[in-house]
């Protein structure tokens, strides 16, 4: 494990445990990132049965929990503190069985806090054969970076503002993420992507002068060959 790993890990688990809310209502940002990945879960598992595992839930299990039985799982304790069957855990060392779970999701960019080449495998590992497994992370071939250091790489470090703190995750590529799963002898069956118009804006002006109308185009624009 590299000291980047170590320093991005430790500082997520300390940001998440004094964190009320991963995503505060009050950020249009934050609000339609949790909307986008909503729309994401609902699409794959709303009509789903047997057993789901929310790796990383960040105190959201996307109303599923309701319906059908939802294993939580995350780093810290304040994040999963209110959900029902909330185990406090790591998702490079997952603490189930083999073969557990009809879906698994780790979502909310919680693939940026680890290692993937770690996290992926036991992500497959607890999922049956022929299961549904839905991640989600922050690319680095975003809008957001275009042309910095950072920009398509397969593996960057970044550092920078998340709600009122500095947030320090890593950032992939697609391709890099596809790889892994793909090496693992999984399929990739269908790819989604959000931030493409917001991405854009913010690189050229703020995210703090974002248009609603950013916003409102933001499905179209991610749904264009290349978006996201």
């Amino acid at each position: 494990m590299s000291i980047d790993t170590v320093d991005v890990k430790s500082r997520a688990k300390l940001a998440y445990e004094l964190m009320e809310h991963p995503w505060p209502a009050a950020d249009i940002w934050s609000t339609h990132t949790k909307r986008s990945i909503a729309e994401f879960v609902r699409e794959f598992a709303d009509d789903a049965e047997g057993l789901v595992f929310n790796a990383g839930c960040g105190g959201n299990d996307y109303g599923l929990a309701g319906r059908i039985p939802c294993f939580n799982l995350d780093i810290s304790l304040r994040q999963c503190r209110t959900l029902p069957r909330a185990v406090v855990g790591d998702v490079e060392h997952i603490p189930f069985p083999a073969d557990m779970f009809d879906i698994t999701m780790c979502v909310g960019a919680v693939i940026n806090y680890v290692e993937p080449e770690k996290a992926i495998p036991e992500l497959i590992r607890v999922t049956k054969p022929g299961g549904l497994i839905l991640v989600d992370f922050e690319s680095s071939c975003s809008a957001e970076i275009m042309f910095s250091r950072h920009w398509r790489k397969p593996v960057s470090v970044i550092e920078r503002m998340y709600v009122d703190h500095m947030d320090k995750t890593y950032l992939f590529s697609p391709g890099h993420i596809r790889t892994i799963f793909e090496r693992n002898r999984s399929e990739i069956v269908k790819v989604r992507s959000y931030h493409t118009a917001t991405a854009m804006w913010e690189r050229i002006f703020t995210k703090a002068h974002i248009p609603k109308a950013a916003y409102s185009i933001d499905r179209l624009a991610s749904s264009l060959p290349g978006g996201g």
